[in-house]
């Protein structure tokens, strides 16, 4: 191998050695200290803070022996200086004698380790250089671990906190310890209204009965939880911000320390209510199935037997010197008769309707004449009407006659709410800017939740006078134009009735 001046040996994995240092003596016994150390080193020799400089960021070495004193300034002011513009390199700080307050405000600076000018230290630069070099790799590599880390914990956090699902953790009293964005969107609650209070009076229900039995669940739920369980895919209704009912399907796992510990619960929540609506719609579509067919051959047998009795009535209502009595029989027989074959023709219209005539129409032209049939009897009832009609909405393919029928249905369903007078809105808007909606709303008594899920039954009704098919056979209108149909409604302060139009209905 060939030796530079110095007389140390040149290799490829030799340490790279830049000396700050304007005695010679001192560089000497350093020198002379490294090679009897038998290690492969590389050193250069500058005397100015400048010269440190350049070559430090002309070349790359793996330690600096910086003096405390160069020929255009202080160690240590160039030492700030190097950190200012990012030059990275484990530093040996040397004071003329031991000076603790230098070193301290050296160490400060960074700088590994320090010595005096003295040969003693000198002997022992090739063990504090390696011990240097140690420990500034295990620095680098903490730091890189560190950064790892962080980047990590900030990855999966992004994961959690931009899911779609709902992610809580709350401790074992069920105070919230955290609450992500999906929570915010599905509940309605930003995190620092929740975070520190209990779940229960964010999100049970208002009802303190209810409120009371769903406690009673969250904290059986909670004693197995704290056993170890975990419990996947449990359905509970909840309340938003809004005081909008949500269902949600929840799987809890318990949350442990570092000792193992159960400290705490994650709540993870899944947004089902769209789905649920699908599957009841899709039994109750099931069922009208079904009771389309039973339906039409029991009204086919009714009608000509109903035909004849109803011939009979009126024949006898004809014949001279009736008593008054048997006039107001006959009469109010023929009422029934009459009565009987609407229901056969519902009954007939739901198992056999007619078939539809599709054409591109304006929704708020359908909507203006179905509120323009009606205005008589709004009127008559005190009922005030207000249509709010968006402006631009794509024309829909639709049997007119058909959703009009759907419409004065829903309107007459509001009049009839409406007994001591109202308001009747009906709006139509876009539907998450594609699709198309109406909603039919009314100031009445409202809808018991009891018959929430009932009133599209067919033959449910709680009129005296209604047959129970009008909003079953509304339902399978819509169904067959591809729309939907729910309601939301609050006694004592009115109902909702809304209709959605997808994308596959516009022209």
């Amino acid at each position: 191998m060939a030796e530079n001046r110095r007389g140390v040996c040149s290799s490829d994995k030799k340490i790279r050695i830049l000396v700050a240092e304007g005695d010679l003596s001192f560089l000497r016994m350093i020198e002379d200290s490294l090679m009897a150390s038998g290690g492969l080193y590389h050193i250069e020799q500058v005397s100015s803070g400048e010269q440190c400089l350049k070559m430090l960021q002309k070349e790359r070495f793996d330690i600096l022996l910086l003096d405390h004193s160069l020929s255009d300034g202080e160690g240590l002011n160039w030492l700030r200086r190097f950190n200012e513009l990012g030059i990275g390199i484990p530093t040996i700080f040397v004071t003329a004698k031991g000076d603790p307050r230098l070193a301290i405000e050296a160490m400060k600076e960074g700088v590994f380790d320090y010595i005096n000018r003295s040969a003693e230290c000198a002997k022992a630069f090739p063990f504090v250089a390696n011990r240097v070099i140690e420990g500034y790799s295990l620095m680098l590599e903490k730091v890189r671990l560190q950064k790892e880390l962080i980047e990590t914990k900030n990855f999966l956090e992004s994961i959690v906190e931009k899911a779609g699902d709902a992610i809580s953790v709350v401790d074992l009293e069920g105070n919230v310890l955290y609450w992500n964005e999906g929570a915010e969107k599905i509940y309605g609650y930003k995190k620092e209204e929740v975070v520190g209070g209990r779940l229960s009076q964010f999100l049970c229900s208002r009802d303190e009965k209810l409120r009371v039995e769903e406690e009673k669940l969250i904290n059986q739920l909670m004693q197995r939880v704290k056993e170890g369980d975990v419990i996947p895919n449990v359905e509970v209704k909840r309340k938003t911000k809004e005081g909008k009912e949500t269902i949600t399907s929840m799987t809890i796992s318990p949350l442990k320390n570092a000792a193992g510990d159960i400290i705490g619960a994650s709540r993870i929540c899944k947004d089902i209510t769209n789905l649920k609506k699908a599957e009841e719609r899709l039994i109750l579509a099931e069922r009208l199935s079904s009771l389309g067919e039973l339906t039409a051959g029991v009204a086919h047998e009714l009608r000509n037997p109903l035909a004849g009795i109803k011939i009979n009535t009126q024949i006898l209502s004809r014949k001279n010197g009736l008593p008054e009595i048997e006039k107001k029989i006959l009469s109010s027989t023929l009422d029934g008769i009459e009565k009987i074959q609407k229901i056969v023709d519902d009954m007939l219209h739901f198992a056999r309707p007619k078939a539809s005539h599709f054409k591109e129409e304006e929704i708020n032209d359908v909507v203006d004449k179905s509120l323009a049939f009606l205005q008589t009897k709004l009127k008559k009832a005190n009922i005030s009407s207000i249509f709010e009609g968006a402006q631009r909405l794509p024309k829909l393919r639709i049997d007119i006659h058909e959703i009009q029928q759907v419409l004065i249905n829903l309107m007459l369903n509001a009049l009839q709410a409406m007994e001591e007078g109202g308001t009747l809105i009906v709006r139509t808007f876009l539907k998450d800017g594609d699709g198309v909606g109406i909603d039919v709303r009314d100031t009445g008594i409202g809808i018991p939740g009891t018959h929430l899920k009932k009133i599209f039954d067919h033959f449910f009704t709680t009129k005296s006078e209604g047959t129970g098919l009008g909003l079953s056979i509304s339902l399978k209108i819509l169904e067959n134009h591809g729309a939907t149909i729910g309601v939301v409604s609050e006694e004592g302060k009115g109902s909702t009735f809304t209709i959605h139009f997808s994308t596959s209905n516009r022209s």
